[in-house]
């Protein structure tokens, strides 16, 4: 099983929920807490079970409610270092065990899920967008494309699902 549902696109806030059996990841949280814990409570999720909350990159309509979901459930939060160093001061403390980082254009692990997070063309420190593989699937994520390269276009070949804003 594999449960995808875009939460919120656009300039007002992004996010993005993804999940298997035993995995359940927010990619980007760019709303209030509130209005994120309403929109997961609407598909019958519960934000206390998420295994992680991912972040592409830092402007505002992907983070603002990232520190606030981490500290009231206490979930991680995963992000390269140059998403970090721009977003830390703007997402409120957040304890040192939730603070995660990945290396861009490097696989990892969370759950049952491998997870390759590549870079995108857009006006941010060191944004990014992810493929997802899951029994056998691959599921691309991305957001704020500016323009489309080949490289890009090579982290979309052989997806089952693409989802781009």
């Amino acid at each position: 099983m594999i449960k995808l549902c875009s939460l919120y696109s656009g300039s007002s806030g992004n996010s993005v929920f993804i999940a298997t059996e035993r995995t359940r990841i927010l990619i980007d949280a760019g709303l209030s807490g509130k209005k994120i814990i309403e929109a997961l409570s609407s598909i019958g999720e519960n934000p206390a079970e998420l295994s992680a909350i991912l972040v592409s990159h830092e402007h505002s309509d992907h983070i603002k409610g990232v520190g606030v979901l981490s500290r009231k459930f206490d979930i991680p939060i995963y992000a390269n270092e140059g998403t970090w160093e721009e977003m830390e001061k703007k997402i409120g403390p957040v304890s040192t065990q939730n603070k995660m980082y990945f290396n861009t254009d490097r696989e990892f692990e969370l759950g049952d899920m491998s997870i390759n997070p590549f870079s995108i063309p857009h006006d941010a420190s060191e944004p990014v967008g992810f493929n997802f593989y899951i029994n056998n699937k691959k599921i691309t994520n991305a957001t704020d494309l500016g323009s489309i390269s080949k490289e890009l276009l090579a982290h979309f070949e052989k997806s089952d699902v693409i989802l781009l804003e």
